[in-house]
């Protein structure tokens, strides 16, 4: 039932929102350590179609090829930006800059699967000035 509440409210949050590809930013946010914003969602899953996040889990296959990271943000007061730190068996993997435009933002990174790569991961989200808005654990499997 969670599951459909929440799933509710992100296509409420998305109709008025953009969705930002990490890869493909259109103009960069100038970094604004003190912007607000409030995380409304963090979810690690298999896939993003159309600005909605598919498959959410906390295991993986290996199969899988890819890894998102989706974020929804509301109340950004400023564009600014965040990142979203990859790290595999506590050492750093990638580090992704993502814009952030107000007053309300959904992003996502991703991340390429290889065979070397099953075991645990974090994705730690943090703000522009550095501090961590939320950890999101899981582990990639056969």
């Amino acid at each position: 039932m969670k599951w459909i509440r929440a799933a509710a409210l992100l296509l409420v949050c998305l109709a008025g929102s953009s969705v930002s590809h990490a890869q493909t930013p259109s103009r960069p946010a100038p970094v604004n350590p003190d912007a607000k914003h409030t995380l409304i969602q963090a979810i690690v899953c298999e896939d993003v179609k159309d600005g909605i996040p598919t498959a959410a889990s906390v295991a993986f296959s290996i199969a899988s090829g890819k890894i998102y990271c989706f974020n929804l943000f509301d109340s950004i007061s400023d564009d600014t930006v965040i990142y979203h730190h990859w790290i595999f068996r506590d050492r750093p993997s990638a580090r992704i800059r993502l814009s952030l435009r107000a007053p309300r933002w959904a992003t996502y990174s991703s991340i390429q699967l290889r065979e070397a790569d099953k075991g645990p991961w974090r994705v730690e989200i943090i703000d522009a000035g550095g501090r961590t808005l939320r950890t999101l654990r899981f582990s990639v499997t056969d």
